[in-house]
């Protein structure tokens, strides 16, 4: 599982997991009870494996999926009850077939009953999805390490080996830019929302991420909030570092001089000899304090703005070119050692501390 994962959800739910915090709006209730610390250490959840958020189909409530690890130390799936199992009877009988399921399983929902699930050694099982997906998915080689679903049959696969395909069908605008600009190998984690053809999250292992919240704001509050726990993070390690590299420690220089002596003062001593009156000092192992302290924390990268349109006409591609990362300067004013954007957008993108 990548160290960032970012799930859509039906009526403007999500779920972000990174290493340091969860943040999650809307969950269905059953979900959200299974991440309260009052519940049973069997129960409550420790780490998500795998999350997906599926939509409300003859349930009284949308549908999900978890593998997991609890408090307790086992491994474990949850999903709705009942519902699970009548809407996507296929993927429940899978599930159980996969040896540490909850570990291996990455499942994925689609708009109406549309899913895509895979582990790595047992294959991958789907429904509903695009013919060009499956077709790409039959001639390789290795089974998807991540597959993503979104609407109007609009669909992205990556392999273990980096590399990645998509279709999006002209969604999801300047997500296809991105990608087309993207190396193979360089992409941790996507996600393209099944019910809002214009969000989408993808963080890439140069430690950078780029999102599309539009029409979902309440969103931002709490993603503001790890974006400022990242900037804050980067900058105290950039503040060590420069820290460490101004009072690194020098080499102590040698005792005696290198100059041969001066007539009339006496020669470095020898064994058994008396010291001399006068020695040269030693120099001390540390260069002294300067009143001028070490230059600030270069200024975070990011962007608030929009990401490129694609070009009209190419829809379907992998990226073959190599091309700038995807990384602009952005406004920002340091508080209280914490950088923090002018203007929270719905769309941008964030330097992280992971990956």
């Amino acid at each position: 599982m990548p160290e960032l994962t970012f799930v859509f959800g039906p009526n403007n739910t999500f779920f972000f997991d990174c290493p340091k915090s969860w943040k999650f709006h809307n969950i269905p209730p059953t979900l959200r009870q299974l991440f309260n610390a009052s519940m049973n250490p069997g129960w409550r959840i420790a780490q998500p494996y795998c999350l997906a958020l599926g939509p409300q189909n003859n349930s009284p409530e949308p549908i999900w999926y978890l593998g997991c690890k609890v408090v307790d130390g086992q491994d474990k799936i949850f999903y709705s009850q009942t519902h699970f199992d009548l809407n996507y009877p296929d993927l429940s009988r899978w599930t159980k077939t996969i040896p540490d399921a909850p570990r291996a399983c990455h499942v994925v929902f689609g708009p109406g009953l549309s899913y895509f699930a895979c582990a790595q050694g047992y294959g991958s099982i789907w429904a509903g999805v695009p013919g060009e997906l499956t077709d790409k998915v039959q001639k390789a080689y290795d089974t998807p390490a991540q597959v993503s679903l979104g609407l109007n049959n609009a669909w992205f696969v990556m392999f273990p080996d980096g590399y990645f395909w998509w279709n999006f069908y002209g969604n999801y605008a300047g997500l296809d830019q991105i990608l087309k600009s993207a190396e193979p190998g360089t992409v941790a984690q996507l996600a393209i929302s099944p019910y809002n053809k214009e969000q989408y999250f993808v963080a890439f292992k140069d430690r950078t991420v780029k999102y599309n919240f539009i029409g979902a704001p309440e969103w931002m509050p709490q993603m503001q909030e790890v974006f400022n726990e990242w900037q804050a993070e980067i900058m105290q390690r950039q503040a060590y570092r420069q820290s460490q590299q101004y009072f690194a420690p020098m080499p102590p220089s040698q005792q005696w001089s290198n100059y041969p002596p001066t007539p009339g003062y006496p020669s470095p001593p020898v064994p058994a000899t008396p010291l001399p009156p006068y020695s040269s000092p030693i120099t001390p192992p540390y260069s002294p304090y300067s009143p001028y302290g070490a230059p600030g924390p270069n200024a975070m990268y990011g962007s608030m703005m929009p990401p490129p349109q694609p070009p009209k006409g190419k829809k379907l591609g992998a990226p073959d070119k190599k091309k700038d990362a995807i990384v602009g300067a952005a406004a920002t004013v340091p508080v209280a050692g914490v950088l923090i954007a002018k203007t929270v957008m719905q769309e941008g993108s964030q330097t992280c501390t992971v990956m």
